[in-house]
């Protein structure tokens, strides 16, 4: 049972056992955590923890927006990866990565647009990658610093942890960067490129069904989370990307000939998503082009690596689609189209495919199957 105050819920555990008790905080918390809910500190978890082992009820804080993400995401985050994800997966995922990142040295070398001193540094770039998958093997130190006095307010709680917080950031003018701290908590479902440090962030929060599982087929697992890692991997590489160096100094390494050419690939990533109607709304190719241009790397390395584990086509096609599976009311629609620099799902998974000739190949698809686009319409960027 739950009773909701000001600050608060409560979940009764009873009689359960140990494992139960877990199960029903695990799911409580979580549920209210993802609705914005839930501030937490590593104290508090220690004590939350302590009370579920010793068969008692407990009570967890909880905030609203800002505070649920912006003072002790980091912890639960990490205690949520541990449980969700595990050892195991997180090194699969970091195996996948690397064979990610094996195919788009290799198409990279086989660029037959690029300049071979843009070649050179964008594999230097991409050797210089930061991994960061699941969650963090290391709290960092701020968490450790923040502190909740139970006899003060929320107020006087949160502006002390404010006071503490920004004399931890102004501090790290004066320090080297850390490439190790992580941006994003473990529990968030969503990943990132980050061209000032260079780093690929993904949490454990995304990696699961659809998009990974480590017992689904690893045909499956490429379509889903390898399609986004490869997708992510490109942004260190787009018009964006193309401005920072490997240390995330921003240092343009293309030269004007290669982003001349490239700038020609993104027209036609323009062109083939402008003006396509989605329910009540029509694309504004420009607005998505970025986004776009990802997906499709994405999915072709995902593609090229998938074949390379001799994975079945089919089911990572099949898990692509499924991954951005989604229903929208016509009112959301009219809001992403005008706002959002994704396409919608439906788009971002059907043009992509339409563009891998290993597409026509797994489902045998004709040129009067409504899927076939002509082969010199077919866009390849990387």
């Amino acid at each position: 049972s739950r009773t909701t105050k000001l600050w608060s819920f409560s979940v009764d555990v009873g009689s359960a056992s140990p494992e139960e008790q877990m199960e029903r905080f695990t799911n409580a918390f979580i549920s209210v955590h993802a609705r914005g809910y839930i501030a937490i500190t590593s104290s508090l978890i220690e004590y939350l923890l302590a009370k579920l082992l010793s068969f008692q009820g407990f009570i967890v804080l909880f905030g609203v927006g800002s505070l649920s993400n912006g003072a002790f995401d980091e912890v639960v985050g990490i205690f949520y990866g541990k449980k969700y994800f595990g050892e195991e997966a997180k090194h699969d995922v970091e195996d996948m990565i690397h064979n990610m990142l094996k195919v788009y040295e290799q198409r990279i070398n086989d660029n037959n647009w690029l300049s071979e001193d843009t070649k050179k540094k964008a594999i230097i770039k991409l050797r210089a990658l930061v991994l960061k998958i699941g969650y963090p093997e290391k709290i960092e130190k701020i968490y450790n610093l923040l502190q909740i006095d139970p006899e003060r307010s929320l107020y006087e709680n949160e502006a002390q942890m404010a006071t503490v917080r920004t004399k931890y950031m102004l501090d790290k003018l004066t320090q080297p960067v850390d490439r190790s701290v992580w941006l994003m908590p473990g529990n968030l479902n969503n990943a990132c490129y980050d061209p000032q440090r260079n780093d690929l962030t993904f949490p454990a929060g995304i990696l699961q069904a659809p998009f990974y599982d480590i017992h689904q087929s690893r045909g499956a697992n490429y379509g889903g989370i390898g399609a986004t890692i490869g997708h992510e991997v490109s942004h260190a590489f787009d018009n964006s990307g193309a401005k920072f160096d490997e240390h995330g100094n921003m240092n343009n390494w293309w030269t004007d000939e290669d982003f001349a050419e490239f700038n020609k690939r993104v027209g036609q990533m323009v062109d083939i998503f402008d003006g396509l109607q989605y329910g009540p709304a029509k694309i504004n190719g420009k607005q998505v082009v970025g986004e776009n241009i990802a997906d499709l790397a994405g999915l072709a390395c995902a593609v090229q690596a998938g074949k390379n584990d001799n994975v079945d086509l089919k089911d990572l096609f099949e898990n692509y689609a499924r991954s951005w599976m989604q229903k929208q009311r016509p009112e959301a629609i009219k809001t992403e189209v005008q706002v959002d620099v994704h396409a919608p799902q439906p788009t971002r998974v059907n043009i992509p495919v339409q563009c891998q000739d290993d597409f026509y190949t797994a489902f045998d698809v004709k040129p009067d199957d409504g899927m076939w686009l002509d082969p010199e319409d077919r866009i390849t960027i990387w």
